[in-house]
Parts: C-alpha cells; sequence; structure tokens
C-alpha cells in the first residue's frame, strides 16, 4: 500500500508542510504532479502531489484523497523542481510556490447546495476552467462501410462527398469547419440521422489575438547581428543551454534576433516563451511573431480570462503551439519541449511580484532553462546592473550591438534647465522648446511621444492659506485630482472623493491644484496648433485590449502625439514619431532608494530610444529642475557603460547589490505601535544571533516607517538587511517565530527599500 504527500493550495502563508493521505485503489495511478481533492479540516479542497511512497501501517488512521483534478499529471519533473527551487530561495510555502503555476492559482469553484427553504445541503466542487465546446461531427464504422459500397446514384452525391472529407479528416468536424469545404449543415445533420456520422463536443480554443495576423517583412541582418545571433545559434545546435546578455542600443535589431532564434527552436523541434515586462508590449511583438510564425504564437497576459488563459496553457502542454508571448506570470506556463527563453527589457521592474511570493521572472526563467538545458536570452539597452555584472564575471555571454539595425543615428538630446522657464515667467509644465517642437513636428506631418511619469489632473490638491494638503483617510499619501469626473483618488487603496469646497484643517476656501498629472498636461498640449493628441495611463488602458487599440491609432496616424506614463517610453517601434519630450526628467532621482539613479537613467534612455527609429534623425529634449545631474547627461548621450562604471563603483562602496545580498522584511499592522514592536522583535531577534557569532557580515537597517507608512489602514515598517550570503540569514528566520507570522513577511531581492 501507499500514501501521498500532498501541498495544500490554500492562499495562506502558514501551510509550510505537506499533509499525508490514503489513496484509493481505483487512483493506484497517483503520482507526483497531480492535482487532487482532499478533506482538509471541515472543508474539501485542491491539493498538489508532492511525492508518493510506501507506508506499511497506519494506513487506516490516515483520510483519503477523495477524487483527482484532470486526466495527466499538471506539474512535470522540470516545473515540480522549479517550485522546490521557488519555495526555498523566496521564503515561501511549497503549496504558494506551486499554485503559481495553475491558471488563475486555483483548478476548483465551490458552491453551495440548498434545498427549497434555502437550507444548506452541502457543497459542491468543480473544475474552474470551463472548456468551450461546439457541435461537432466524426465518421462512424457504419459511414467507412458505406463508403466502400461504392454508391454512385446521383442524389447521394453530395453526401460521399462530406463522407469522404470526415474519412480524411478522421477526428472531430465542427460545422464551421465543414462549411469551409462548402458542405452544407444540412447535409451532415442527414448523414447524422442515417447513422453514418457520430455527432459529439469539439473542444475549440479561445484566442483573442487572431485578429493580428498578417504577412511581414524579414529584414537582412547587419554585421553585429549576425554576429550575436551565430553564437546563440551554435548554442542553440550544441543543446547544452546557457545564458546571453544580448546588449544592443535602442533600434539596434534586438527582434530580428529574437525571431531567427525561434525559428531555429521549432526546426529543432523545441517550443519558445518570450517574455515581456508589460501588456503594452504584447500587441507589436505579437504581430512581428505573428508575421513569422502564423497562428502558433499563443499569448498570455493579465486581462485574459481564467478560461482563455486555460486555454492558452492547454495548447503549450499539447505542444499545439510553439510559442508563448506573455507577461511575468507566462513563466509558469507548462511546456511539452522547452527549448528557448527570451527576456525583452529584461532590466524592467515590473518583472518583480510586488506580492507575495515576491518572486523576479528572471531568476524563475534561469532555473526553468537550467532543469529544461534550454537557452537563455536577456535582451535590453539598458540591463540590469547585477545581470550587465554576471556578463562582466562570464556567467553570462556577452553580446553587444552598438548600431541601429537601419544605419539611422541616435537622436539629439537637449536638456531644458526649468528653473530658467521659471525665471522667465514661463509657469507651463511645458517648456518654450518642447512647444515649439511638438508644433513644428505636428505641422510637419510627423508624430511626437510625450513622456510624464504621472497619473490624474494634479498631483495633490492643497490649501493655499494653512497650507495643508488633501491626503487619503486610509493612506499616508495626498490624494490626486482627475478631471474626468471630478474627483480625486488615491492612487495606492483606490478610494474616491470629492474635491472639498473648504479645508478641512482650517475651513478656508481657498483650496488650489498643484502639481501636473497627465490629463492636466494633456489639456496643454491639445491647445497647441495642429496638435491631436492620445492620452495612455492607467487610466485610459482600463479595457482588455485599451493598449493595443491606442497604439494602433497612434502608428496609423490618426492622432500625432501620444502623452502618457512610462508605458509610452518603452520596447515601441514607430518610425514617424521623430520628437520625445519627458516632463520632470529628474523626478525620480531624489527618491530614497539605491536603484533611483538606475531606473531614471533607464527610463531616459529607453524614452530617447523611441525618437527617430525611421529615416530622420530624432530629437529629444528632457525638462529638469537639476539640469546638470550627471545621471541625466549620461542618458542624453545613452552611454549605457560610462554609466554602469560609475554605478557599481557606488554599489561597491555602499554594499548594494550586486556586492550585496538583500532581503527586506516588511511588518504591518492596524495599531502602529504593534507593527513596530514586531518589527523590533525581528531585529532583536537577528541581533541576538550576531551576538552569540553567528550571521557576522549581516547588515541591520531599521525599523524604519515604509515610505508610505500608512496604506488601507494599516501601518507599515521595514527591516532592510544585507549580507555577501544571505542564506544563513535565511535559515534563521525560517526556523524562528517569524516564519509563520500573518502580518510579517519576506521579499527576496527587494527592487524597492522603501
Amino acid at each position: 500500500m501507499f500514501c501521498v504527500d500532498v501541498a495544500i493550495n490554500l492562499p495562506v502563508k502558514s501551510l509550510f508542510k505537506q499533509f499525508t493521505y490514503s489513496v484509493p485503489e481505483n487512483m493506484s495511478f497517483l503520482d507526483s504532479g497531480w492535482r487532487v481533492i482532499v478533506p482538509f479540516g471541515a472543508q474539501k479542497t485542491e491539493g498538489f502531489v508532492v511525492r508518493r511512497r510506501e507506508l506499511a501501517d497506519n494506513l487506516d488512521k490516515l483520510k483519503a484523497v477523495e477524487a483527482v483534478l484532470g486526466d495527466r499529471p499538471w506539474f512535470d519533473e522540470e516545473m515540480l523542481a522549479t517550485a522546490q527551487w521557488l519555495s526555498e530561495y523566496y521564503m515561501c510555502s511549497l503549496s504558494e510556490a506551486m499554485r503559481l503555476f495553475v491558471p488563475g492559482k486555483t483548478s476548483i469553484r465551490r458552491s453551495a447546495v440548498r434545498d427549497e427553504d434555502g437550507r444548506l445541503l452541502y457543497y459542491r466542487y468543480e473544475e474552474k476552467l470551463k472548456e468551450k465546446t461546439v457541435l461537432a461531427y466524426k465518421i462512424s464504422q457504419d459511414g467507412y462501410a458505406f463508403l466502400q459500397t461504392g454508391n454512385d446514384k446521383k442524389q447521394l452525391q453530395r453526401q460521399l462527398e462530406a463522407l469522404r472529407l470526415f474519412a480524411e479528416k478522421k477526428g472531430w468536424l465542427s460545422l464551421q469547419e465543414v462549411a469551409a469545404e462548402n458542405i452544407s449543415s444540412s447535409t451532415v445533420r442527414t448523414l447524422a440521422g442515417k447513422g453514418l456520422l457520430e455527432e459529439g463536443k469539439k473542444r475549440i480554443l479561445r484566442n483573442s489575438y487572431t485578429d493580428m495576423l498578417q504577412p511581414g517583412n524579414e529584414l537582412l541582418l547587419n554585421d553585429e547581428q549576425k554576429a550575436a545571433f551565430k553564437q546563440i545559434s551554435t548554442a542553440m545546435t550544441e543543446g547544452s543551454g546557457g545564458s546571453f546578455l544580448l546588449q544592443g542600443i535602442t533600434g539596434s535589431g534586438k527582434t530580428e534576433i529574437y525571431l531567427r532564434a525561434a525559428q531555429q527552436a521549432i526546426r529543432q523541434g523545441q517550443q519558445v516563451l518570450v517574455l515581456v515586462p508589460e501588456i503594452a508590449l504584447t500587441a507589436q511583438l505579437v504581430k512581428r511573431f505573428q508575421s513569422w510564425f502564423g497562428d502558433s504564437v499563443a499569448v498570455a497576459h493579465s486581462k485574459l480570462s481564467q478560461n482563455e488563459r486555460g486555454d492558452v496553457w492547454h495548447r503549450m502542454r499539447t505542444g499545439q503551439a510553439n510559442i508563448l508571448i506573455g507577461v511575468r506570470s507566462a513563466v509558469f506556463a507548462p511546456f511539452a519541449r522547452l527549448g528557448l527563453v527570451i527576456m525583452d527589457e529584461e532590466h524592467e521592474s515590473s518583472y518583480k511580484q510586488e506580492e507575495r511570493p515576491n518572486y523576479h521572472a528572471r531568476n524563475v526563467a534561469v532555473e526553468r532553462c537550467r532543469h529544461a538545458r534550454a537557452v537563455l536570452i536577456l535582451g535590453s539597452a539598458t540591463p540590469d546592473i547585477e545581470t550587465y555584472q554576471k556578463a562582466l564575471q562570464g556567467e553570462y555571454t556577452h553580446l553587444r550591438m552598438t548600431k541601429r539595425a537601419n544605419g539611422s543615428e541616435l537622436p539629439r538630446v537637449e536638456i531644458v534647465d526649468m528653473r530658467l522657464e521659471l525665471q522667465q515667467r514661463n509657469f507651463s509644465v511645458l517648456s518654450r522648446a518642447l512647444k515649439q517642437a511638438l508644433v513644428n513636428t505636428a505641422a510637419d506631418g510627423e508624430q511626437a511621444i510625450v513622456l510624464l511619469n504621472r497619473r490624474g489632473y494634479s498631483t495633490f490638491v492643497m490649501c493655499r492659506d494653512c497650507g495643508a494638503s488633501i491626503v487619503c483617510p486610509h493612506c499616508s499619501v495626498a490624494m490626486v485630482y482627475h478631471s474626468s469626473n471630478e474627483d480625486m483618488r488615491c492612487h495606492y487603496c483606490g478610494n474616491t472623493m470629492p474635491v472639498p469646497a473648504e479645508c478641512p484643517a482650517c475651513h478656508s476656501k481657498r483650496i488650489k491644484f498643484f502639481g501636473t498629472g497627465t490629463q492636466k498636461a494633456e489639456q496643454e498640449i491639445m491647445a497647441l496648433p495642429e496638435v491631436r493628441v492620445l492620452r495612455m495611463d492607467q487610466d485610459s488602458t482600463m479595457a482588455k485590449f485599451a493598449h493595443a487599440e491606442i497604439l494602433s491609432r497612434f502608428a496609423g496616424g490618426e492622432r500625432n502625439v501620444l502623452i502618457g506614463t512610462q508605458m509610452v517610453a518603452k520596447g515601441h517601434d514607430i518610425p514617424n514619431v521623430t520628437l520625445v519630450g519627458v516632463l520632470s526628467a529628474d523626478s525620480m532621482l531624489n527618491l530614497p532608494d539605491f536603484r533611483a539613479s538606475e531606473r531614471t537613467f533607464s527610463l531616459l534612455t529607453q524614452a530617447a530610444g523611441r525618437a527617430g527609429r525611421g529615416s530622420r534623425q530624432g530629437h529629444v529634449i528632457f525638462q529638469a529642475y537639476d539640469a546638470d545631474n550627471q545621471i541625466i547627461r549620461l542618458a542624453a548621450r545613452q552611454d549605457y557603460d560610462a554609466f554602469a562604471v560609475q554605478e557599481l563603483a557606488d554599489r561597491k562602496e555602499l554594499f548594494y547589490p550586486p556586492f550585496a545580498q538583500m532581503l527586506k522584511l516588511t511588518v504591518w499592522d492596524e495599531k502602529e505601535e504593534t507593527a513596530l514592536t514586531l518589527a523590533q522583535r525581528a531585529v532583536n531577534y537577528l541581533q541576538g544571533l550576531q551576538l552569540q557569532g553567528e550571521l557576522q557580515d549581516l547588515v541591520i537597517m531599521g525599523p524604519l516607517p515604509a515610505l508610505v507608512a500608512r496604506v488601507r489602514d494599516l501601518y507599515r515598517f521595514n527591516i532592510l538587511l544585507k549580507a555577501k550570503d544571505m542564506q544563513p540569514v535565511k535559515n534563521a528566520l525560517l526556523n524562528s517565530e517569524f516564519k509563520e507570522q500573518r502580518n510579517l513577511y519576506f521579499d527576496v531581492d527587494p527592487l524597492s527599500v522603501i
């Protein structure tokens, strides 16, 4: 007799252990990787079989597995190994790690069954993912026999043609598929009525991107592209895996390398995962890949329904699709034969999950490639500093492309000092240089992109008498005014409220809007002659395909200025864009975060790279109050190497990654004192281990209030830990009372320390 150890799929952090269940005889096939339904406490829930083992006695004391989900194991060996690594590295339970691989994070739905009087009888459990099916037919044994008779009656010719089609196709055909062969539904139903066709259901896989199919051009590679692809191709041919940093300036043609590498993988019988940092970048990349590979491309992102995502996962695990393009969570998709992973814009912070477990898709991709012996390509014009350091040390093969693929020049960058604009009484959010450049661009029939790293109409609302700003009652952050519905909104908890008629603090009626958001900048730009504006930010892209629609309208020339937040600065290749303006280019530099310089440099370089990708040299205008800042000037030159030398020196001196590993502990509670007390207890515990001679290289910073100290009525404190090797610290915390604390969570390799 044997039993199985099951990880319980519940969204709680304290279930670090697995639970053992006996296996009924009719489920003797059960082994690791299967999804099951098991009794757990007073409920039944989904679990993941982690291992199968023999158990000689006490089987009668175990609860039994009640049902099996699916017709095959959900997890293969590579997925199980990756989940185990993820739970250990990111300090989460195995069930938390495994549920990341399941669309919607759970496979079942619970519904109540009641009697006529509304009394609860029991709960019913059913699979959450619903397969979409249509009426379908296939040829029966009688149908094959009828074909053998060779009947040549004229009135039966259409029926015979239909039967021959079904015999040739062999499988199930829907009425739509039959109609495409000029066979009517009445003919099909007649044959079914005679027993010559069987009637049944056929699964239809939903694909929201079928309308994007269009032919594309294959561009010739230049010498730098050829050299880069040759090294990648060799590694793929050898089949030993390997990781590559493909560092190419904006417009250097990294996508052409991706396409050829994907083509080789498919020729070798392998599948490809292409990761993009944001949904805004999927549509354009999908079009490029579909132009090469047609409907063998599948797409996954957060706007898809759970059932649509389930269909995508099915296409990949059954090998019906060869390429998956998706955002961060696509790194957990099942594959029949993964051979290549491409991570575009690998430096982007959106690859890091902010909620527990706080995984980084790049690290997960590295691990999956290691187990699958797949090749990994990390592409960027501005690599993450830690990735760059690994390339310098030889951990990744470093490939460089220093020229634009079409031979065009990098854009001319102008830095405008906004202090001088104020001195000369220009109080607009737009400098005079940018206003004139926008007018000239519109007049020339060209297009512009304007980046502002804020949403809303005004950044905050303030009383001119007492100076108090209107703050969210649930968060320690100012409310933002939105002109579309004339209310104020908190961008942390979503709370909305009308603009008060008087100041809540001093009752003055002198309320004024300060700062600039995308809506206000949009209004100022719209006032310029011949300018037609589109806005793309989180508020304007709530609908499913809003990103793609806005970009399509802009690329099609419907509007000549696109204004928005960071999503307008990344990855778009629109040849008619000759001007890029960046408002408040230095706004992120003064954040108390060691990555502030890197984020600013990357954003400005990426934004500037949108200009001049056609035949005409681009023009970029950075507006800044700290116009002499070295980071801004390096970004203007797109001099990544000089920036990296300076940044690595600073990081080394201050003991930050890549020279240290980091772990952030965040504590929260409705009571500020309770949160602070727990945070201090954690610090005392680690300091006690240091006094005992353990954790000698550990640096402890905090506890300190988070930059936004209260969110959704919860007070937050951070503890930042730095060490050359964080594993002993992780072990100490996982063997302490803090492992299962409800209101304390661990963020391994945090991107933000505030």
